[in-house]
């Protein structure tokens, strides 16, 4: 009888480990070694690094990295290598959003496909609760804006029965995968947040604010939350955040909170971002003081309440001009592909071309401390960037070609796969699947 055991001795072990390894080669290295190679010729390209911007030049994909930019001919590439003419065209490095529910929410409306947010009358956690488990890659609305330049975003939980949502997470939509959980936190002591714990926007504030006082004393063995109080799990979590100095992002909008906000951050060492900051322009010189950036929305100028009061077109200027950093968000997470022509309006509007983009693109990467190679088109780090028509903040334009990782993203998606299917008129459609 053979004797299994003795397969598992020493040399027949290690033996048997080597053979994985070579096999493991034999399988990974024709994978890499058949990696698209793309030369894209007569191109401008916007680096978002200490390049700046380069123009007729060549760029050289291969092995998914920027193998070469050059204003000389690139000879002897690849033999099977794509060549897309980039003449008239404009490269930059693809879109990353700064807070999104790409994937978290399908429908608005029909409760069964939004996992952004806990439902308001049950109470639950709030500073715990955490999105990457219900990220859906397969959401349809993934790919509509993947295809149209939105490579990366962070994803957002929005509050429910407390002024704090919980944990985001760092979204890749090409790969379809969170590449970093837990990247941020968000809460929120707007109007809107204020109305779930009495309608006070003092004890929205002053509930974070306690929150973070009590973790001077806090003791998960010793905790005992009474009404009204949050959980040991949620303390945890708080306490875990901020030991970790990762962002603490609160949405408000008027002045007067943002300056509570300001104090706040002091107070506590806090990496804080703002969003919303519909009124961030009339307390910029704090903002920058206190090196407290802003995630905006350019396109928010009409006074829709009262604490939108102060809203202005130029509000991304104005912070611009102060020194203060900010990333570019789209109200409606479903078109989060419109962030390029938003950044487009707020240059209309008094922003500098080159900061508009770069609050589409590199922003986020340093708001949210991400993987520095992203956010910018750099030789020899991963080719993210997308080829445009034209000038991408004009609304005319659109993505030629997107590239993740060195991967032509497919343009295809259930749009075009339903038009595809329906442009014809004479026939009836398929009866199954798109794909004739």
């Amino acid at each position: 009888m053979t004797n299994y055991l003795s397969l598992f001795s020493p040399p027949v072990f290690v033996q048997a480990l080597r053979l994985c390894s070579v096999i493991l080669v034999i399988i990974i290295v024709p994978l890499n070694a058949h990696a698209e190679s793309i030369l894209i010729t007569n191109t401008t390209v916007h680096s978002q690094s200490k390049a700046g911007v380069m123009r007729d030049v060549n760029l050289l994909v291969e092995d998914g990295r920027i193998a070469r930019i050059s204003r000389d001919t690139i000879d002897n590439p690849p033999k099977d290598v794509r060549i897309v003419d980039g003449a008239g065209k404009v490269l930059t490095p693809s879109l990353i959003g700064a807070y999104s529910q790409l994937g978290l929410d399908e429908i608005d409306l029909e409760a069964t496909t939004v996992d952004s947010i806990l439902n308001p009358l049950i109470p639950a956690v709030s500073f715990a609760f955490d999105v990457q488990y219900a990220f859906n890659a397969k959401s349809v609305v993934v790919d509509v804006n993947l295809v149209e330049g939105v490579t990366h975003t962070i994803i957002a939980p929005r509050p429910g029965s407390d002024i704090m949502a919980g944990l985001g997470a760092f979204a890749n939509l090409a790969k379809g995968q969170i590449d970093t959980p837990n990247i941020a936190m968000f809460g929120d002591v707007s109007a809107n947040a204020a109305k779930k714990i009495g309608g006070s926007r003092a004890a929205a504030i002053g509930k974070l604010r306690f929150a973070l006082e009590s973790l001077e004393s806090f003791s998960a063995r010793r905790h005992h939350p009474g009404t009204g109080e949050y959980s040991k799990r949620d303390l945890i979590a708080l306490q875990t955040h901020v030991d970790n100095d990762l962002p603490l992002v609160i949405t408000a909008h008027r002045a007067v909170e943002i300056s509570q906000l300001i104090m706040l951050a002091k107070d506590f060492d806090l990496n804080l971002v703002i969003r919303g900051a519909t009124e961030a322009w009339q307390v910029s010189e704090a903002l920058a003081a206190a090196d407290i950036p802003v995630i905006i929305d350019p396109l928010s100028n009409i006074p829709i309440s009262f604490e939108h009061l102060g809203a202005r077109l130029d509000n991304a200027a104005l912070l611009e001009r102060s020194g203060v950093r900010f990333a570019i968000e789209v109200a409606d997470t479903h078109n989060m592909r419109l962030m390029r022509q938003h950044a487009g309006n707020a240059v209309a509007n008094g922003l500098s071309w080159s900061t508009g983009l770069h609050a589409i693109t590199r922003a986020a990467v340093e708001l949210f401390a991400l993987d520095d190679s992203l956010g910018r088109v750099v030789v020899g780090e991963p080719a993210n960037f997308v080829l445009w028509t034209g000038d991408p903040l004009e609304v005319t334009t659109w993505a030629h070609l997107v590239v993740v990782a060195g991967n032509v993203v497919d343009p295809n998606t259930r749009q075009t796969q339903l038009y595809n299917r329906y442009k014809r008129l004479d026939r009836a459609p398929f009866q199954y699947g798109y794909e004739r």
